[in-house]
């Protein structure tokens, strides 16, 4: 798909910064170590750009301030520059350019944008002693420390020092590691939970001088419709005609032996290597996902293509030659990302590097043990929660790996008919009579839009018009994060941890099962010593399994529906709108929220020896176990979803533009009369108010909330007056039991009104964290 924009880019692009790359009789640069640890390098090439990148070759070890083991740092486009006898290490800035013929224009955008010098340093017989800029702080660590709330750390000079052997010389990359210290006197709980000595945090730190290809990849520009990350640059040469942004499509190298769209053999496979730290089963399972990728290559014309392989005993993971997968150990679970270094001239990726954090999968296979406590096979539920749980490792690894292949998340696909490794999967559970069947959680291979994906960023260039218009044909659709991370998302089709097309649908059998989950969950589930207690790290994601499908479903609210290239966008139906309110209202119902009373009765206080930690709930009763906490945790997070500012501002504008959709008012209203109608007795009247509680309170906060249309706070107003009345005059006349209750709720209201600060719970309880799953 030669484009006017690709044609005018393909005659300057492939050489869009300044300098040239490493020529084939060059020597890179050569470091040395002398004895007293000093790292020096003979006089490096000059004028040439290059990544100067940092890598953590040992990490922190905590999920929430990251930095962890194997972690791709910052990646700088620098060259050196010689001035007599001094050199100095200057930032370039790819980021504005001028792809032209003409050296003037080129230089005119250089001198109009601030470039950095990192350092300056002194030639001395034409060697320069490096070790100065080595032990400064490029990879950013004490400002991570710092933003993730940990304390203000300083580098400590006098601990810090260059690593004996620190010198690492590879075929495109010159290496050197250094040991650097951090102080604070007040050092954060998460750092205080991981490290040696929480007031001196020492980490090793990677240093990699990585050489550019001699020859730019060909670029291929991004489309918006095919499941790419964008890599761009502003080019002040582009007519006026034509956009200044210019988006690359980020991929790996890929030629064939033989041009052309017949399939053909390549001059240099893509290979990813697995970290040998990897235990079995869990070393099996993500090769078998990584794997995967190879039928797509395939299928794009590529024959052995792409391959994955243990990581040979004396390779170096930070060798730029090894696109890595690694097992990274954390002390909490946490997310797993697909990274990547890339050529700023043409979107290449040169390296691949994956971080599986290895604690997800046992978070997994507590939630499958959870859902297969009613088996009478213990044996067999056993072996399940094990299978699933590795079945979401290949889906994993596969996911993970398809990021460094340059594609992006696709959270359409599961609702659009295509089980792409792209989305985020939730399990597919099964009723099967009083079982719940995991045989087919998850999906084994690509899926259509994957293989799309592929053939549409490596395969031929002549071939990219017609495999686009062949992909919209067949149905398949891109929705990526914008569109469906948060609350305030809108599309009735993208959506994070979902399934099937009919997000109520969905919401409808997903509170099904948890509800036969939680009647069957009980000690049986257990891992052989473990006390009562630990029922509670089965209970907490089982109790929230539908948080996930209560997103999905509240989108349909104020909903709209559109794509990427389309020619408009249409607000969803009446009818579905209604039937989400109805599903999400059913999810707020005392039954839905109350304890089945045997496992009420099993889940005991916490074992001594054990410790409270974030999976499980809080409790306002000690030591004791809150039932109520639980249903107030569930009930805020589905009315954060269902009264977010964004779509209570859409629901108020699509009842002005068409009358038969749903305004603020129909939603709160219909909500008011279920959610406000106390007087059951005993546990059911206690969740009932404790939902009316957090009822007030949600609708308090997005009145005071500055991101709420003066038109929805309006409608919020005139419903919070109202349910004070309504209150005031039950409490008149109402069920003795209740009427302190709607006395307190009614003065809350009012004050409320008045003071932002006002709250029916003063301290709202935490939400256990839910994803990664």
């Amino acid at each position: 798909m030669l484009s006017r924009i690709s044609l005018g880019l393909l005659a300057g692009l492939l050489w869009a910064v300044s300098g040239g790359g490493l020529a084939a009789d060059a020597r890179w640069i050569e470091l040395q170590q002398s004895p007293d640890g000093r790292v020096s390098a003979a006089l490096p090439p000059l004028d040439t750009p290059m990544l100067m990148v940092t890598s953590l070759p040992y990490g922190l070890g905590s999920n929430d301030v990251g930095l962890d083991r194997g972690q791709l740092g910052s990646r700088r486009l620098v060259q050196f520059e010689r001035h007599g006898e001094r050199v100095l290490l200057r930032q370039l800035n790819p980021r504005f350019r001028a792809v032209s013929d003409n050296p003037a224009e080129r230089q005119s955008v250089v001198q109009a944008f601030a470039e950095s010098v990192l350092w300056v340093g002194t030639l001395q017989q034409d060697q320069l002693d490096l070790t100065p800029l080595l032990l400064q702080d490029w990879h950013g660590i004490a400002a991570r420390l710092q933003q993730s709330e940990q304390g203000s750390y300083q580098l400590d000079t006098e601990r810090s020092l260059v690593l004996s052997d620190a010198i690492k010389a590879f075929p495109r990359n010159s290496d050197a590691e250094v040991q650097l210290t951090f102080r604070s006197a007040e050092p954060g709980p998460q750092v205080q939970a991981v490290a040696a000595d929480p007031s001196l945090v020492s980490l090793r730190v990677r240093y990699s001088f990585v050489a550019l290809p001699e020859e730019p990849m060909t670029p291929r520009l991004f489309h918006p419709e095919v499941g790419y990350f964008s890599y761009s640059y502003a080019d002040y040469a582009q007519p006026l005609d034509v956009p200044m942004t210019v988006r690359l499509l980020p991929r790996h190298r890929l030629e064939k032996l033989v041009p052309g769209e017949a399939p053909s053999k390549v001059k240099e496979p893509i290979v990813y290597y697995l970290d040998p730290a990897t235990p079995e089963p869990v070393r099996s399972a993500l090769l078998d996902g990584a794997r995967w990728w190879a039928e797509a290559f395939e299928a794009a014309g590529f024959i052995d293509a792409y391959r994955v392989e243990l990581l040979p005993p004396e390779a170096d993971p930070q060798d730029i030659r090894y696109n890595m997968i690694q097992w990274v150990h954390r002390s909490t679970r946490g997310w797993s990302y697909g990274d990547s270094l890339i050529d700023p001239r043409s979107g290449e990726i040169l390296k691949g590097h994956v971080t599986l954090g290895s604690l997800r999968v046992r978070q997994d296979h507590k939630i499958f043990r959870g859902l297969t406590a009613g088996w009478a096979d213990r044996l067999g539920a056993m072996a399940m929660s094990e299978q699933a749980a590795l079945a979401r490792l290949r889906q994993l690894s596969a996911h993970e790996v398809g990021h460094t292949l340059g594609l992006a998340h696709n959270f359409a696909a599961s609702a659009n008919g295509d089980r792409s490794v792209m989305d985020y999967p939730h399990p597919r559970i099964e009723r099967i009579d009083e079982r719940l069947d995991l045989s087919q959680a998850y999906g084994t291979g690509l899926s259509d839009w994957d293989r799309f994906a592929i053939a549409y960023g490596y395969g031929e260039a002549s071939q990219l018009p017609q495999r686009l218009e062949q992909a919209r044909n067949d149905g398949l659709l891109f929705l990526s994060d914008p569109d469906a991370r948060g609350y305030h998302s809108a599309h009735p089709l993208a959506h994070l941890w979902d399934n099937g097309t009919d997000p109520v649908a969905q919401l409808n059998e997903v509170m099904a099962i948890r509800q036969q989950a939680l009647a069957q969950l009980g000690p049986q589930a257990l891992l052989p010593g473990e006390p009562n207690s630990a029922l509670g790290e089965l209970l907490t994601p089982l109790y929230l399994m539908h948080r996930y499908q209560v997103e999905a479903a509240s989108a349909l609210l104020g909903g709209v529906d559109y794509n990427y290239q389309g020619a408009g966008q249409s607000f969803v139906t009446p009818e579905w709108q209604r039937d989400a309110l109805q599903g999400l209202k059913a999810s707020l119902a005392p039954e839905a929220l109350m304890l089945p009373e045997p496992l009420r009765q099993s889940w005991v206080p916490l074992a001594y020896g054990s410790e409270p930690n974030r999976e499980l709930f809080a409790s306002r009763l000690g030591p004791v176990q809150d039932p109520l906490g639980l249903a107030e945790v569930a009930a805020r997070l589905t009315l954060e979803a269902v009264l977010d500012p964004a779509r209570l501002n859409r629901l108020q504008a699509q009842s002005w533009l068409e009358t038969d959709l749903p305004g603020p008012e129909t939603l709160m209203a219909e909500l008011a009369d279920s959610l406000l109608a106390l007087g059951s007795e005993g546990y059911r009247g206690a969740v009932q108010a404790r939902v009316a509680a957090v009822w007030i309170d949600t609708l308090l906060q997005r009145y005071h909330d500055p991101k709420v249309a003066p038109e929805v706070r309006a409608a919020l107003y005139a419903r919070l007056s109202q349910d004070a009345e309504q209150l005031e005059r039950q409490a008149r006349r109402g069920d003795k039991r209740v009427r302190a209750q709607q006395s307190l709720m009614a003065n809350t209201i009012r004050a409320g009104l008045e003071d932002a600060a006002v709250r029916m719970i003063a301290e709202p309880l935490p939400v256990p964290p839910g994803s990664p799953i």
